[in-house]
């Protein structure tokens, strides 16, 4: 039930939230027009599987290159896409470790394209997008102000998760009071992929740390120490500016 305490922080949400969807309907507006210049057409045929460009679009008797194992040599093949665009099975694998390896995989390829692109290809990855859209598109954010990263962990989103800036089992272990860890000072709310690589990152060998992770090299360290390399990891990975 809503408080006249925690009500400002509700209507703040909600006008994210908004703000959210009319950008995605702004987005897939551009698209529709984008598609409707080009003369987009979805039932245009695509090189069957098991020959080289499998997959993608080709014009009508167009060259598929031959299989996949032919002789490598070189061919004019009517297709358009980008070679480095991921593969995205059509059913949804049941590990959840390969889902996520699919979504991660989709996701660093998704910065590197506009935004229409972007909103194009989560149109065609069916259970991607229904699964990992909020995640996958959370991860081409922009680094913000560290003020605004801590504000936002107050008011949890779709495909983001508090990050704690000194991280969280080593201090408890190394004696930090709960006050300090739990402190909305360490706390900012990171793009769930992005957390996924800090953490990789913190258990990581690094030369930068004489041969030792950085969660290794922070053993023993002053707080002040782990909050210096708590915010070069969020800059090194893109969140913070």
């Amino acid at each position: 039930m809503a408080t006249s305490e925690n009500l400002p922080g509700i209507l703040r949400h909600c006008a994210r939230a908004y703000a959210e969807g009319a950008f995605l309907i702004r987005a897939w507006h551009l698209q529709a027009l984008l598609e409707a210049r080009a003369n987009f057409n979805p039932a245009q045929p695509r090189v069957p599987r098991g020959y080289r460009y499998g997959g993608r679009w080709t014009g009508p008797g167009g060259d598929w290159g031959g299989p996949a194992h032919d002789d490598g040599r070189a061919r004019i093949v009517a297709v358009s896409g980008d070679p480095d665009e991921p593969k995205i099975p059509h059913k949804r694998p049941a590990r959840a470790r390969e889902r996520n390896r699919i979504g991660r995989a989709a996701a660093r390829y998704l910065r590197t394209l506009p935004l229409w692109q972007r909103v194009r290809f989560l149109a065609r990855v069916g259970w991607l997008a229904n699964e990992a859209g909020h995640t996958i598109r959370s991860y081409s954010d922009e680094p913000r102000a560290l003020e605004e990263l801590k504000e936002r962990a107050t008011v949890p989103r779709p495909g983001y998760d508090i990050h704690h800036i000194v991280e969280k089992t080593p201090a408890y272990r190394d004696g930090f009071s709960r006050e300090m860890i739990e402190s909305p000072q360490n706390k900012v709310l990171v793009p769930r992929y992005k957390h996924w690589e800090i953490t990789a990152w913190y258990a990581t060998k690094d030369e930068r740390f004489g041969g030792l992770s950085p969660r290794e090299y922070l053993r023993s360290e002053s707080w002040q120490k782990r909050v210096e390399i708590g915010l070069f990891a969020l800059r090194y990975h893109g969140v913070l500016r």
